[in-house]
């Protein structure tokens, strides 16, 4: 009887544990569909852009503005070699202005710059230096 209830414990013990990471999967997946996790930014980084920036500019664009879109909540740039860059807002309703500190951004990795941007924004990228950069951008 003994040998009866310690595969019983076992198999309800099992049951638990499968059902857990059952409601778990569910719930991430339905988290990254939401946009929550990986999928999100999967799909922001399909719809991702070529850029070069010419040396002796600082700017990217060097004249006009890009804009944010639907595809991303953030602005990210996937530089082909490190650099510190910030993004430059051109608000309708106040003059432009950048962020006050350049981040980080390391080569052949998504690097989010700014976060949580309306979807419209005039923006541009400027780089700490003006030597030629290279690489992809998706906002």
């Amino acid at each position: 009887m003994r040998r009866k209830s310690t595969r019983l414990a076992a198999a309800v013990g099992g049951l638990v544990l499968a059902a857990g990471a059952l409601s778990a999967g569910t719930a991430n997946a339905a988290s990254a569909t939401a946009g929550g996790g990986d999928v999100g930014a999967l799909a922001c980084y399909d719809h991702s852009r070529a850029y070069t920036k010419p040396a002796g500019s600082a700017s990217y664009p060097s004249s006009g503005w890009l804009t944010t879109t639907t595809n991303c909540r953030d602005i990210s740039i996937r530089p082909n070699e490190s650099r510190y860059v910030r993004v430059c807002f051109n608000p309708s309703s106040r003059p432009a202005y950048c962020q006050s500190s350049f981040t980080y951004v390391r080569a052949g990795q998504w690097n989010i710059v700014a976060t949580s941007v309306l979807n419209g924004t005039k923006f541009n990228f400027h780089f700490q230096y003006t030597t030629r950069s290279t690489g992809r951008w998706a906002a």
